[in-house]
């Protein structure tokens, strides 16, 4: 395998690992799919942390997190999209801050790994197996 083609896919596999970390969370955000809590359990979170969580708010960044997760995955506008849910990653690492640095006791441990996965994606982009990539071909229309 050409060093070449090891690289994309490498960055398909993070994109892969990302995208599809981030989008099913996302969507129990949204949806209450996978056991997630849905926008109204969503919204209790956010207050449980003293955020605002006032309508539209909940839904407007459940929906910003599912469509970064799915340009990720897919290889989409990915340094935009992969920055939006580094944000996300990191926001959530912030939060996690006074419970210490381990995972297994609330910590940021798993966040601030995710955050590094994403943000290595928005710097090394898509890739060639992306749609960044197809729609960047010559005789592909855009």
């Amino acid at each position: 395998m050409g060093s070449s083609h090891a690289l994309d896919v490498a960055l398909l596999m993070l994109r892969v690992a990302a995208g599809g970390f981030l989008l099913p969370h996302a969507l129990g955000k949204l949806f209450g799919w996978f056991n997630g809590p849905g926008l109204a359990g969503f919204a209790g979170e956010l207050r449980g942390f003293g955020l605002p969580a006032a309508v539209p708010l909940p839904l407007l960044l459940a929906v910003l997190q599912v469509l970064a997760g799915l340009a990720v995955l897919l290889g989409w506008q990915t340094h935009a999209a992969a920055l939006v849910g580094a944000a996300f990653i990191a926001f959530t690492a912030w939060l996690a801050l006074p419970r210490g640095w381990f995972w297994m006791h609330g910590g940021m441990e798993y966040p601030v790994m995710w955050t590094l996965l994403l943000l290595s994606v928005a710097l090394a982009g898509a890739g060639t197996f992306s749609l960044d990539a197809l729609l960047a071909s010559p005789g592909v229309p855009s």
